[in-house]
């Protein structure tokens, strides 16, 4: 736990001195309100865990915020401000893809979370599997939502001009697949037993959250 708090502090030291150049950057660039507002959310969003964890009376969980940090270096500082975009093929392909395995895993803690007596079964591996999936899938939507709303600020985030729906798409069916491949896991995982049971990256993360916040109510 201890290493894992001082891995995450390193963490956050690269990603504001990242975040810093990557701004003045894009800001020199071209500053508009939009490229201002970006910046402004990049500063602002590692502060998201300490919140969760105040409005809901959350423990910390070092190796989930690590992995969200690591995620949004690369959503917003590198592919946004920094030109990532632009830098590596397919990066907001990747980004919206690693984004389903994320919120598939937030869904498996809500539905453990939710679930009365939080007890991990193999009953229960189909239902949270399907609620793993499906509450990626929301995700996606909801995200595109969003990026329709941000486009009446002039911006074409969903790059409507240059593909129509063709982006909006492509988006929201990586995400899908990035969530139905970590519900496959939660499935392998909840229908193992101690030893056997299957744990890869995404149910780590998801066991970590689950020993911390709901394994001891």
């Amino acid at each position: 736990m201890e290493r894992l708090r001082h891995v995450r502090t390193g963490t956050l030291v690269f990603y504001y001195v990242f975040t810093v150049l990557a701004s003045a950057k894009c800001l020199l660039r071209e500053g508009t309100v939009y490229n201002l507002l970006l910046a402004a959310a990049a500063f602002a969003l590692p502060a998201v865990p300490f919140l969760l964890y105040r409005l809901c009376r959350l423990r910390p969980v070092y190796l989930l915020e690590i992995v969200f940090d690591w995620f949004v270096l690369a959503a917003v500082p590198f592919a946004s401000l920094f030109g990532g975009y632009d830098l590596v093929p397919y990066w907001d392909k990747i980004l919206h893809f690693l984004s389903g395995f994320l919120f598939a895993v937030l869904g498996t803690a809500v539905y453990f979370t939710k679930k009365p007596g939080h007890a991990l079964e193999r009953a229960d591996a189909f239902n949270a599997s399907l609620y793993t999936w499906m509450f990626a899938m929301m995700s996606a939507v909801l995200w595109e939502i969003w990026e329709y709303l941000v486009s009446f600020s002039g911006a074409d985030p969903q790059q409507v001009a240059a593909t129509g729906v063709g982006d909006t798409m492509q988006d929201m069916i990586v995400c899908t697949v990035g969530g139905l491949i970590t519900a496959l896991s939660c499935w392998k995982y909840l229908r193992g037993q101690g030893e056997n049971r299957h744990t890869g990256l995404m149910m780590r993360l998801f066991e970590a959250y689950y020993n911390e916040n709901i394994g001891r109510s």
